[in-house]
C-alpha cells in the first residue's frame, strides 16, 4: 500500500541557498509521520506539479509563492508556506511556522481556509500590486540582483530612486468609478493587510471578502514619502485626510506613461494600464487548527 504524498515545491535559491536542506528537513519530518514527500524545484516561469499529491508546501518567499499558488490552485491542491524569503508575508499573516517538523506537522494535521486569487494580464498575485515609489525601487533592485535578496539590499535601491524622483501620475478606476484622476502618487492594491519593512498601508484588507482593497498615498517628494512610510508603519496612513481609500472587486490602474508594477515584491515590467481582479475563494491554504500549538513565522 502506498503512502499518502505530499508535495514540496521548492526554490533552490531561497534562503541564501539553505532551501534544499531546509526540504530535506522537511521530508524527514513527512516521513516520519507515514507520508511521502515528492520535492520539485520550481523554475522562475514553469511550476511543475508532483501527480497524486493531497497537499503541497512551497519553499521559499513571496514570489515563489504567488507563482506557485496560482498553479495549485488551478488543480484545486490545499497548499502552505513554508517561509525562506526576505519578509515572507503570506507565513507572517497566516501565522505559520518556520521549523521543518512544526511545517511537517501542519501538512499532515492543519485546517483549511479558503482566500481569494489576484489576477492581472501581467501574472498572479496573493498579496498585493502596486505601482509608483516602492515599484521602481523593486524594479532597480532586481535588475541588479547578484545573489539572495536581504534587507540591506534596498538601501541602494531605494536611494537611486530618491534621486530620480519617481513618482508617476496615476489614475484608479474601481468598479467603473475613477476615484484618482492623474496624480503623482504611491498606489497600492491590497489582497492581504502587511507590508514590507513592518508597514501596514492598507490594514483592513481581508484576503476572503472577495474586495481589493486600495489605497492611493499622494506624494511627489522624498519628505513626503518618508512620512507615508512612517503612517504605514504605525498602521494609520488609510487615517489620513490626503489618503484615497476605496474597495472593490475590480481595479484599473492607467497612467500618460509606462509605470513600474510589481506582484508580491516581483517586478512585473513597465505597463501604463493594469487590471487586477480577484477570483473569490480561489485559494485553498492550509491553516493551524484549534487543536494545535500557536507558532508564528
Amino acid at each position: 500500500m502506498s503512502l499518502p504524498r505530499i508535495g514540496i515545491l521548492l526554490n533552490p535559491r531561497a534562503g541564501r541557498g539553505l532551501a534544499p536542506a531546509y526540504a530535506e528537513a522537511i521530508g524527514a519530518a513527512l516521513r516520519d509521520r507515514g507520508f511521502e514527500p515528492v520535492v520539485r524545484e520550481t523554475e522562475k516561469d514553469e511550476i511543475r506539479l508532483p501527480d497524486e499529491i493531497e497537499r503541497a508546501i512551497v519553499v521559499g518567499g513571496d514570489g515563489t509563492l504567488r507563482r506557485a499558488a496560482a498553479a495549485l490552485g488551478e488543480v484545486g491542491v490545499p497548499f502552505l508556506h513554508a517561509p525562506l524569503g526576505t519578509e515572507n508575508l503570506f507565513a507572517r499573516m497566516l501565522h505559520l511556522p518556520r521549523e521543518p517538523e512544526d511545517i511537517a506537522e501542519l501538512a499532515v494535521r492543519g485546517g483549511t481556509r479558503r482566500i481569494d486569487a489576484g489576477r492581472t494580464p501581467y501574472g498572479p498575485f496573493t498579496l498585493m500590486v502596486s505601482v509608483g515609489f516602492d515599484a521602481e525601487v523593486i524594479h532597480d533592485l532586481h535588475a541588479r540582483r547578484h545573489g539572495p535578496i536581504r534587507h540591506a539590499s534596498y538601501i541602494a535601491p531605494i536611494l537611486r530612486t530618491a534621486l530620480r524622483r519617481k513618482w508617476p501620475k496615476v489614475s484608479i478606476d474601481v468598479d467603473g468609478q475613477l476615484v484618482v484622476e492623474q496624480r503623482r502618487g504611491l498606489a497600492i492594491v491590497a489582497n492581504f493587510s502587511g507590508y514590507a519593512f513592518g508597514m501596514d498601508p492598507a490594514r483592513d484588507a481581508q484576503p476572503d471578502d472577495g474586495l481589493l482593497d486600495v489605497v492611493f498615498l499622494p506624494t511627489s517628494s522624498v519628505t513626503r514619502t518618508l512620512l507615508w512610510a512612517w503612517r504605514s508603519r504605525s498602521g494609520v496612513a488609510v487615517d489620513h485626510s490626503a489618503a484615497v481609500v476605496a474597495r472593490g472587486a475590480r481595479v484599473t490602474l492607467s497612467g500618460p506613461e509606462k509605470m513600474a508594477l510589481q506582484l508580491d515584491g516581483d517586478a512585473a515590467g513597465l505597463q501604463d494600464k493594469v487590471d487586477i481582479t480577484l477570483l473569490p475563494l480561489g485559494y485553498e491554504v492550509i491553516v493551524p487548527s484549534p487543536s494545535m500549538p500557536a507558532s508564528h513565522a
